[in-house]
């Protein structure tokens, strides 16, 4: 065992010292600004075009009698304004997500709630078995997810049916509201 012992250490120590290399230490750094920097970008080509266009409309403008020649440009304004921070400003309660619902949708919600199954705070996720219903009978196949809705409704205590009776209650409601 301790013969190896020393070429195996000696094997490690050669290896983490190969792995010092592995950072950029040469002057690519440097190369690479000045290949950046020399390249035009959008603001400053957009800039000498306009500067182009203005000195040659103000030479043409000098050039003019004084009854040909044109009130000067107003300034370019941005078409998107720029950001920026404003004042924070305190507020009394935090605003609520105000979603509008189709029809369809609150029917759907209104035929669960009835059917003893409380909706309040998961009714995205309703919405979507619902839709899952309608794909998997529009497509033939068999949907596994209600099953596992409705054990959720169940575990979470939003129903307190059997969940093959929740899972009933959801496919029918889907279907008559959007299937």
């Amino acid at each position: 065992m301790r013969r190896f012992t020393f070429p195996l250490l000696t094997v490690a120590v050669l290896a983490l010292a190969g792995c010092g290399g592995a950072t950029s230490e040469s002057g690519d750094a440097t190369e690479t600004q000045a290949i950046t920097s020399s390249l035009p970008t959008a603001s400053s080509a957009a800039s000498a075009e306009e500067k182009a266009a203005r000195e040659s409309k103000e030479s043409s403008l000098s050039s003019a009698s004084p009854e040909h020649r044109e009130v000067a440009p107003q300034p370019v304004v941005p078409a998107v304004p720029e950001p920026r921070d404003g004042a924070a400003r305190e507020i009394d309660e935090i605003p609520g997500l105000a979603q509008d619902r189709s029809p369809a949708d609150l029917d759907y919600l209104k035929a669960l709630t009835g059917s003893g199954i409380t909706v309040d705070g998961v009714e995205d996720q309703m919405i979507g078995a619902a839709a899952e219903v309608c794909r998997s009978a529009a497509s033939g196949v068999e949907n596994y997810t209600l099953e596992a809705v409705a054990g959720q409704l169940v575990e979470q205590g939003r129903a307190s049916a059997p969940v093959p009776e929740i899972a009933k209650r959801i496919a029918s409601a889907a279907k008559s509201a959007y299937c």
